[in-house]
């Protein structure tokens, strides 16, 4: 992002209200009117209520991804690559032209070191360090790839908890691709521990903030898959501590910002995220509050539809 793109994100984003939004969303929430049926009352809301963040994220980037097909289905979460190839655009273009001499980039929760590979592809001229607690579906993938990737000098991968990461690196830039509950949250701190300038992130799996893997059980083959995804994240806790969860993301560690906790208290957001499987209402109240979380810290930010661009507040 050239001086010029860059003024004109912390112009627009400074403008944003994140509590507005989020007060009318918590109040749909309040009132039941979530996870309709056909998404046509949820879309409603989330329109009215997000709809200047929309418009001010089409202003200064490049237009959002349509989507074809109907939220909360599974077909819309099978094709969230699409936010994320979108997303690694943003970030070869926001990054890369944004040249401080820093030229480190971290992507944590990197579990397969997919995209982190992709990035540093498509940005020789720095180096992407992928980052994740098991290095398995990194060695997997390595191999699977090798074709592709086998001449690529800028990219390493390293063995880390993102919750007890390692805070010397000074990186440019701290991106991720979907992290499942707190761990986007401890991403998040990891941005704000290392001042990283620049966050550029997608969030996922809002139900498992706060330790949380049980969900409000709906007839819905979206609903059926987080069941028995998060019956399989509940034996990982149980197995191997850790992992997915820290004792310092419990329930008490939410709302994240010091505003949310004005108008909620713990218990409302892990019922929140118990509801966020098959409501956009839910999972934006939960981004907003992370949101609100990085202002706190210094940064502007953007956000739509689980996508977060945060530069910091210079």
């Amino acid at each position: 992002m050239d001086k010029q793109g860059l003024e004109a994100f912390h112009e627009t984003a400074r403008k944003l209200d994140f509590m507005g939004p989020m007060q009318s969303l918590l109040s749909e929430f309040r009132r039941g009117n979530i996870a309709d049926k056909d998404r046509v009352q949820e879309a409603s809301a989330i329109q009215s209520h997000l709809g200047e963040h929309y418009e001010a994220w089409d202003h200064v980037f490049p237009a959002f991804p349509e989507c074809p097909w109907k939220r909360r289905t599974l077909t819309w979460e099978y094709h969230r690559g699409r936010r994320d190839a979108y997303l690694k655009r943003l970030i070869v273009a926001h990054v890369g032209g944004h040249d401080d001499g820093n030229r480190l980039i971290i992507n944590p929760a990197a579990v397969l070191g997919r995209h982190a590979r992709s990035l540093a592809h498509e940005l020789p001229a720095y180096e992407v360090v992928g980052m994740d607690i098991d290095a398995l579906g990194d060695r997997l993938y390595r191999f699977v790839s090798f074709w592709k990737y086998h001449k690529l000098k800028n990219y390493r991968f390293v063995r880390e908890s993102i919750f007890e990461p390692d805070l010397e690196r000074r990186p440019a830039a701290v991106v991720f691709f979907g992290a499942c509950g707190s761990v986007t949250d401890g991403c998040m701190d990891y941005a704000v521990a290392v001042n990283s300038p620049l966050l550029i992130c997608r969030s996922c799996c809002h139900e498992n903030i706060g330790g949380n893997t049980a969900i409000v059980r709906r007839a819905t083959p979206v609903n059926w898959f987080f069941v028995w995804k998060n019956r399989w994240f509940a034996t990982i806790e149980r197995r191997r501590k850790g992992f997915y969860f820290s004792d310092r993301y419990l329930k008490g560690a939410y709302p994240r910002s010091q505003a949310a906790r004005e108008i909620m208290d713990s218990e409302t957001i892990i019922a929140i995220a118990r509801n966020s499987p098959d409501s956009d209402i839910c999972r934006s109240i939960i981004d907003l509050d992370r949101c609100l979380f990085l202002r706190e810290k210094g940064y502007d930010v953007m956000y739509r539809d689980e996508l977060f661009f945060a530069h910091v507040n210079k």
